[in-house]
This record gives structure tokens, sequence and C-alpha cells, in this order.
């Protein structure tokens, strides 16, 4: 009952915060609000308490688990007996190589079409859901999957048609998630799969409650959309299709593991 009443009060501190830091406090949506926070707990429930969630969480754990499996056999092929040291070596050869793998593999989607159909409907979803614009909706379902530094590609062609408003949310959502990438890295660590998975997912909701209390939106009507499906099936355009795209399935796993290097020095790094 304690921690019960503990995690109360942390919601209630948090989102008071929230209010005392809002831009516009009358414009704050409560229908997009109560929506978010109850998505938000819906996601927590039914992944943590009810036998079905339990059960789907178990098998995405044990799918993230195999391709875990994957990159340490990898990483084992590379750096042989380096994989069992202690210390800070342990962390750059066994965890950093991972975030390389997932950035490879998450490219290897995208060219493959897989990435682009599991934003669309997520970010559909969560429009219909919370009654956001489809932008943000197509960026918080992006954020869950890969992470901040690759979810702006999917609404580029947005961005310039944003309010302060709406890049506001996307900000926050992006800070909110964790990349698939370094939360491989944090399973690697001992951080148990499970809640890692329903913080994933719970983030999306939960960033957009947050930036929509902050800083609400405008009474301005939303930018132009001449076709919103035509656009929305651009926006989730991956960047490759929209400047080059890959020759092959080869060279996107070259483009997603340079990628790859790049966060993984700047994660060693900090």
């Amino acid at each position: 009952m304690q921690h019960l009443l503990i995690g109360l009060g942390g919601i209630i501190l948090i989102l008071g915060v929230a209010v005392l830091l809002s831009r516009g406090r009358r414009r704050i949506n409560l229908r997009i609000v109560a929506s978010a926070f109850a998505l938000q707990a819906a996601i927590a429930v039914f992944v943590l308490y009810l036998p079905a969630g339990r059960a789907a969480m178990a098998a995405a754990a044990h799918g993230v688990e195999g391709l875990l499996g994957y990159s340490k056999v990898g990483i084992e092929m590379v750096f042989g007996g380096l994989t069992s040291v202690n210390g800070i070596a342990s962390f750059a050869v066994n965890i950093l190589p991972i975030i390389v793998f997932f950035s490879a593999l998450v490219s290897i989607l995208y060219y493959l079409g897989v990435m682009q159909l599991v934003v669309k409907w997520g970010g559909g979803a969560l429009r219909w859901l919370l009654g956001v614009d489809r932008v943000e909706g197509l960026y918080a379902a992006a954020n869950v999957l890969v992470g901040q530094s690759e979810s702006p590609l999917v609404v580029r062609g947005y961005l310039r048609g944003l309010t302060d408003a709406q890049i506001f949310a996307l900000m926050v959502t992006g800070m909110a998630g964790v990349a698939g990438s370094i939360l491989a890295a944090y399973a690697q660590m001992g951080v148990r799969i499970e809640y890692l998975l329903a913080a994933a997912f719970m983030s999306a909701p939960g960033g957009l409650l947050m930036a929509k209390i902050i800083m609400p939106d405008e009474p301005a009507p939303p930018p132009a959309e001449a076709d919103e499906e035509v656009q929305a099936i651009a926006a989730i355009t991956p960047v490759e299709e929209q400047e080059e795209r890959p020759a092959n399935i080869i060279m996107a796993a070259f483009n997603g593991a340079s990628d790859g290097v790049q966060l993984a020095v700047a994660v060693g790094a900090m």
C-alpha cells in the first residue's frame, strides 16, 4: 500500500509541475491529456499485471533475447577473449557493439519497408486514440521503435509547417523514449526486458501527455493538408528513399552500421 501511495504521489507531483510550467493552462486539451494518461495506465496494467499481457511481453522479451544472442555470437567472434574481461573494457566490448548491430538491423527493416508499415499504422492508432495530430502520432510511434535520432526522418516532410507546440511535442516525446538499440544495451546490462519494453511503449503517450500540458496547441488551424493520406505516406518514407536509396540490402546494413558506430561512440563518451 505504501508503494502505491508513493507512486500516486509522484504522478500528482509530476502533473502538478507540468501545469505550473504550462504556457496556457486554459488551452490544455483535457481530452488529449486524459486519453494519454489512460492509455499509459492501460499499457502498464496490460503488460505488467494481466496474464495475456505478461505472456505477450514474455514472447516479445524472448524475441529480443534471441536477437541479443545473435549479436553476442558476433561480438565473441570478433573480440574473442576480450568479452570476458571486467570493468570499462567489458562495457566497450559487450555493450556498445550491440548498438551497431541494432542500428544496422533497423536500417535493413527500413530498406525492406517493414518499419514504414509499422510506423504508419502505429501513428494512425495513436491519433485515433489520443486525438493528437497525425505527425505527432507518427513520431511517437516511430520513437518507440527507433529513437530520437532516427524518428525525425519519418516526419521530415511536415517539419516546416508545424507549430511551436507541435515541435515541442516531438522534442518531448523524443526525450521521453528509449531507442531500440539503447534498450538492447540496457537489457544486456541486466535490466529486465519486460520492464524495458513496457517503458518503451508507455513513453509515447507519456511524452505527449506532458507536452500537451506544458505547451498546449494554439487555437490557430493546423498546417494545411491537401491530401492527408498522401502526406502520411510521404512522411514515413525513409531518408534513403528521399535522397539516395541504398543500392541493395548490404548497403542498407552498411549505412545503418555506420550510423550505429557514431551513436556507440557518443554513448561511450558519455
